[in-house]
């Protein structure tokens, strides 16, 4: 008989979630919202590239845009391009029909439904839409649609045909912004076409923790002989080091990077909005090697792309007691739900908080969701939340991305948030305009005054320190301002000492200085231990 060897993973190996050869992030992933990117964002750059791979290059040759809509193919050539314009074409047939029927039901209703009764429409909705979609009015007698999101990921248009993980033994350099560049196959990484929710998946990440049997796993995956071969280089025979526990009686908290913080103490962890990095990228910080091996729950705090990270999700999910997400609004276009994504997509413990709700994760230790204005550029969007961690009596507000701009808000719930001994307050003042991140989703286009000035922003200096003072903010951290240069493919920038967020940090500390509170910048790495309540440093 064989003898069976057992290895562990490698904390340096990346594991990125590409949907049709795209790298899978939440708008993509849902299948009305993504069947709208993949048509009027995704498509058009390919097409657009291959009329001037030029035009492309020159512009990616500018540091100042990077993060726009250039296609870097990186080892590849038009061909490989061209190639995945036409497979796109055909394999994602079905939500590019979703997209198209999407655009006749509102013509529909539009032309149709003008106060009177909808019954009569329901036997017009476009193929694609029959059974998914309930026809409503608001109360101004605007017509418009709800999706039964749950039926649509049981519909073609949810497309697990085309879900791969692209495996790489260490993270890639210079890798192209994800949302402007396919991710092609090429030398060093190992593409397999097994869906996300396949509990294959969970066997795979556990080996960062447990040694598996290689071969047997390989088998699963359906890897060839050549396949197996480079599987098989992704793991190794050292144990993962010894996770060092939490004293009793302390709270201690671990940046991780952009909006990645978790929160610990002796009997039970939080993790809020994972990005996390790997060993081996060239930089010293916290990465999957330094998580938990249980994490009694995982606090998504809104829908963006930089807070909900299937990549990290993926890799996490056998350690994740719950995922702990906003309530959606109810199957609005501009609003998908969280939770009907994650169970699609094999997460079996996902609870929705609404506004002023509390979820219990573990022996003292609570999350309450206080409301989130801000940052979604004026849509009717709810999928958000300010994440409100206690622990051992201690309380760490996660103010992410908000822009305070009504402060009535945070006085009506400081009797539920307390005095605050940590505010997590995100600076990206500046921010994209609105047709950045839902330009694909507008049925009408916006004038080039609006969408420029609703912006998706969150707070400057004086609105962060105004927050402090209303919650009472004994310490205070800038962050999530997508800084860390090993995600700079995944959030479009990294640090710059001159750049306005970073500006704004400085000025936040100087205003908190003023009232003796501590402020900071959190960058890269940083830890920090609190007593719990009532007791002494």
């Amino acid at each position: 008989m064989p003898v069976i060897q057992k290895r562990h993973l490698r904390a340096s190996v990346v594991a990125q979630p590409l949907l049709h050869r795209w790298y899978a992030w939440p708008y993509l992933l849902a299948p009305h919202t993504g069947a709208l990117n993949l048509r009027e964002r995704l498509l058009p750059i390919l097409r657009n590239y291959l009329l001037s791979p030029a035009l492309h290059q020159s512009a990616l040759a500018d540091p100042a845009r990077y993060g726009g809509p250039f296609l870097d193919p990186g080892d590849a050539g038009t061909a490989e391009v061209e190639s995945l314009l036409e497979t796109t074409e055909r394999d994602a047939a079905a939500r590019l029909a979703l997209a198209d029927d999407i655009d006749r039901l509102r013509t529909l209703l539009a032309e149709q439904a003008t106060g009177g009764a909808l019954e009569a429409l329901y036997p017009q909705v476009p193929e694609s839409l029959r059974g998914c979609v309930e026809l409503v009015y608001d109360l101004a007698n605007h017509p418009s649609f709800r999706f039964f999101e749950p039926l649509l990921y049981r519909s073609a248009a949810f497309e697990e045909h085309g879900q791969t993980l692209s495996l790489t033994a260490v993270p890639p350099r210079g890798q192209p912004f994800v949302y402007g560049s396919p991710v092609l196959p090429g030398t060093g990484r190992l593409d397999i076409g097994v869906p996300f929710r396949a509990d294959v998946w969970d066997d795979v990440f556990a080996a960062r923790l447990q040694p598996v049997d290689t071969g047997e796993l390989a088998e699963r995956l359906g890897l060839d002989t050549g396949a197996t071969a480079r599987f098989e280089e992704l793991f190794h025979d050292p144990a993962p080091h010894p996770y060092p526990a939490v004293p009793e009686g302390r709270v201690r908290m671990r940046y991780f990077g952009h909006a990645a913080v978790l929160i610990e103490t002796s009997t039970g962890s939080v993790l809020l909005d994972p990005l996390i990095g790997y060993r081996d990228d060239g930089h010293e910080h916290f990465t999957v090697a330094d998580l938990p091996h249980h994490i009694d729950a995982v606090v998504i705090s809104h829908f963006h792309s930089d807070h909900f990270s299937l990549e990290a999700l993926l890799q996490l999910r056998t350690r994740i007691g719950t995922i702990v997400v906003p309530r959606a609004s109810g199957g609005t276009l501009q609003d998908p739900s969280l939770k009907v994504m994650l169970q699609a997509l094999g997460f079996p413990r996902v609870v929705e908080l609404g506004e002023l709700e509390t979820h219990p994760a573990a022996e003292g230790l609570d999350i309450v969701a206080l409301p989130f204005l801000g940052e979604h550029a004026d849509l009717d969007i709810r999928t958000k939340m300010v994440p409100l961690v206690r622990a051992l009596g201690r309380s760490f507000m996660f103010a992410t991305d908000i822009t305070p701009v009504e402060p009535a808000l945070y006085d009506r719930v400081r009797d539920i948030a307390g005095e605050v001994d940590a505010l997590f307050v995100g600076l990206e003042c500046v921010g994209a305009p609105l047709g950045w991140l839902y330009g694909p989703l507008m049925e009408v286009k916006l004038s080039r005054e609006h969408n420029k000035a609703r912006r998706l922003k969150g707070s400057d200096a004086a609105l962060a320190d105004r927050l402090a003072r209303q919650v009472g903010a004994r310490h205070v951290y800038a962050y999530a301002m997508g800084l860390e240069p090993w995600l700079k493919h995944l959030t479009g920038s990294e640090y710059d000492d001159a750049s306005e967020p970073v500006r704004q940090s400085r000025v936040l500390a100087e205003l908190c200085e003023r009232r003796s509170v501590g402020s900071e910048l959190l960058y890269r790495q940083a830890e920090r231990v609190w007593p719990a309540a009532g007791r002494r440093s």
